[in-house]
C-alpha cells in the first residue's frame, strides 16, 4: 500500500510508494489465524499503523451489549417490516438510554441481517436469536483489512493474505498436556488458509509465545517442513528488507 501515515514514512517502515504495479486496497488483504485468541496483538499493530480492519466473528448475538434490550423492545412495536421495527425500537431505547446510543445502534446493525431475513415474522426472529444466532459482521465491501480464523476463511479468497502464527502447537494446534492430536485435520486447515492467497502468501511464527498463562518456546510449523524451499522467498526477522528475489514469479507463496 505504500504506507499509511506519516509515522510509516518517518518511522522507514514504508517509503510511500507499493510493492505491487497492480493496485492493492484494504480489502484485498486478509490474516488469517488458527484461534481467536490471537486477534489481540494483530489489532494492537493495525490501529497503531492506522490501518483500519474487520474482524469476523461467530459470537451469539444475544451476548452482545444492547442486544437482549433491542429484542425485548421490539415485542412494544405493532405489525410491519423487522427492519423498520428494529429502527423504531432502537429509537425509543437511545431516548431513554442516554449515554449507551452508541453501543444501542452498533447492536441494531449487527441485528439488522437477522431482521431483513425474517421479514415481518417477529416470533422466527426472537426464535433465532433464542437458538443461538452468531454474529457475522464481515462484510466484503468494506475497504478494510480481513481478521479471520481459518474455520471462518472458508469460501473466500484475498489477492493478499497472512497465516499468522504458524508455530508447533499452534498450527497444528496442541493443548498442553493433550495425548492425542489430530494433525490430519490441522493439515486441511492449514491447506485451506494457504489456498485463500490469490497472489501472494505470507506465512509467520514467533519463536516464543505466551500461551496458557506461560511464555513457551514454539518454532517453526512442521507444516512448512513440507513445502518445496524453492517456492518460498524468505523475509528477515523483522520484517524489514526483503531476501534477493528470485527470478520467476511466485503465485502461491
Amino acid at each position: 500500500l505504500g504506507g499509511t501515515s506519516f509515522h510509516s514514512l518517518d518511522s522507514g517502515r514504508a517509503d510511500g510508494h507499493g510493492q505491487h504495479t497492480n493496485n492493492i486496497d484494504f480489502a484485498d488483504i486478509a490474516i488469517l489465524y488458527r484461534t481467536d485468541a490471537q486477534t489481540e496483538p494483530i489489532m494492537d499493530a493495525l490501529t497503531r499503523a492506522g490501518v483500519p480492519f474487520q474482524k469476523r466473528s461467530h459470537d451469539r448475538l444475544l451476548a452482545r451489549p444492547g442486544v437482549r434490550e433491542i429484542a425485548d423492545e421490539l415485542r412494544h412495536h405493532g405489525p410491519a417490516p423487522l427492519t423498520d421495527r428494529l429502527k423504531a425500537a432502537v429509537s425509543g431505547l437511545c431516548a431513554t438510554r442516554l449515554g449507551r446510543e452508541t453501543e444501542l445502534r452498533a447492536a441494531a446493525e449487527l441485528l439488522a441481517p437477522l431482521a431483513a431475513r425474517c421479514d415481518a415474522d417477529l416470533e422466527a426472529f426472537l426464535g433465532q436469536l433464542a437458538l443461538g444466532a452468531e454474529v457475522d459482521a464481515y462484510d466484503p465491501r468494506a475497504d478494510s483489512v480481513a481478521l479471520l480464523t481459518l474455520h471462518a476463511a472458508k469460501g473466500l479468497e484475498f489477492p493478499i493474505v497472512f497465516l499468522a502464527g504458524c508455530e508447533r502447537g499452534l498450527l497444528p494446534f496442541w493443548l498442553p498436556g493433550a495425548a492425542d492430536h489430530d494433525d490430519a485435520e490441522e493439515r486441511r486447515l492449514f491447506f485451506v488458509g494457504m489456498t485463500r492467497a490469490k497472489e501472494r502468501l505470507l506465512l509467520s511464527y514467533a519463536r516464543r509465545r505466551a500461551r496458557f498463562g506461560a511464555e513457551r518456546e514454539t518454532g517453526a510449523s512442521p507444516f512448512l517442513r513440507a513445502i518445496d524451499p524453492s517456492l518460498t522467498e524468505r523475509l528477515d526477522a523483522d520484517g524489514g528488507t526483503r531476501a534477493k528475489s528470485r527470478d520467476r514469479q511466485l503465485r502461491l507463496i
